[in-house]
């Protein structure tokens, strides 16, 4: 029997979920739910949905949901993941993970208590490129690392949620994320000191930024996002012995190993897939069948602690989002 998973929301993310798993087998989006009831029944009618619900509460209501996939706006993030874990649904909630730290630490400490699982989308996570990259450092292909650069960038500026303060927006939250967390993977958490510079755009959030890690051994991190251009979303990892190239650091393609000298050694491409977004939620799905509450491909202390760097960089620009003054967590949550 194929595995039910609902989504909630029915936004673009929403859209390439939907059809990801229906390429997928064993599993299919049983349930689909929206604000507005003719926007689910639409979403269920294009993607083959059995249940379109008009709201939310019907959605983590349903008996038969497996696992709830939430693809909300940001700012939205915590009290929808919040509600679908007092209902006793598991949660594949996408990036940013919530809008802070002690967010992320209220909706983690939820989900233990109640024995729910949970798990951030950070899709490049569960990629086997990245685990194959990972082993290729391990066995010493290019000497010891010394040094990650990563940059994204997209031309976001007509998009109204990541130009919004109120919302959640910004380069960092939307896809700063993702020259994050390869630095994270390449060169861990030890990190001693992070610098960051950044543009505002006249909304508030941030337009483009530098983030700069230094680590307790030397080694360093340059990471650059940008929503004002689109750029070539390239990765490097450095080291003594040589280099490589990452090809899109938000859907790894392939990556090239250097020697020293600058001569090709090996191009590495990423096996075939559907769209890449299938390796996290097969990944749930059996991690929940063996009663796991988290991923350990993206656990929570992983999460809490691109959640805690982040919170690091915006201290730097004196950037808040309003929820930050106004939104007190419930005893419960902490």
């Amino acid at each position: 029997m194929a595995f039910k998973v609902g989504i909630l929301g029915t936004g673009h993310m929403s859209e390439r979920m939907a059809e990801t798993i229906r390429s997928m087998r064993d599993v299919t989006v049983y349930a689909v739910a929206s604000r507005d009831a003719e926007h689910a029944k639409a979403f269920a009618e294009r993607f083959g949905v059995e249940k379109a619900y008009g709201t939310y509460e019907a959605l983590m209501r349903d008996a038969s949901v497996q696992l709830i996939y939430i693809a909300t706006p940001n700012h939205l993030h915590y009290e929808h993941a919040r509600a679908c874990i007092r209902h006793g649904k598991p949660v594949l909630l996408e990036k940013p993970f919530t809008l802070n730290e002690r967010q992320a630490q209220a909706l983690i400490g939820l989900a233990r208590r109640n024995q729910v699982f949970l798990c951030e989308a950070m899709w490049v996570r569960f990629m086997p490129l990245i685990v194959r990259l990972k082993k290729d450092l391990d066995m010493g292909r290019i000497g010891e690392v010394t040094t990650v650069t990563a940059n994204i960038g997209y031309d976001l500026r007509e998009k109204e949620r990541v130009c919004r303060l109120d919302m959640g927006g910004g380069a960092l939250l939307d896809i700063g994320v993702y020259p994050i967390t390869l630095a994270l993977q390449i060169l861990g958490a030890d990190i001693t000191n992070v610098s960051t510079s950044v543009v505002h755009m006249n909304t508030g959030v941030d337009a483009q930024e530098c983030v700069n890690f230094v680590y307790s051994n030397g080694a360093m991190a340059g990471l650059f996002a940008t929503m004002l251009s689109n750029t070539d979303k390239q990765g490097a990892v450095y080291g003594t012995d040589g280099y490589i190239l990452i090809e899109d650091i938000n859907n790894y393609k392939n990556y090239r190993i250097y020697d020293a000298g600058g001569t090709l050694k090996e191009t590495v491409e990423r096996p075939e897939q559907i769209s890449g977004l299938e390796y996290e939620v097969q990944a749930c799905i059996d991690a929940i069948l063996a009663n796991k509450l988290e991923c350990p491909q993206m656990p929570h202390d992983d999460t809490l602690l691109l959640m805690r760097i982040m919170d690091t960089v915006r201290a730097a620009w004196n950037m808040r989002f309003p929820q930050e003054e106004t939104v007190s967590l419930s005893d419960d949550d902490n």
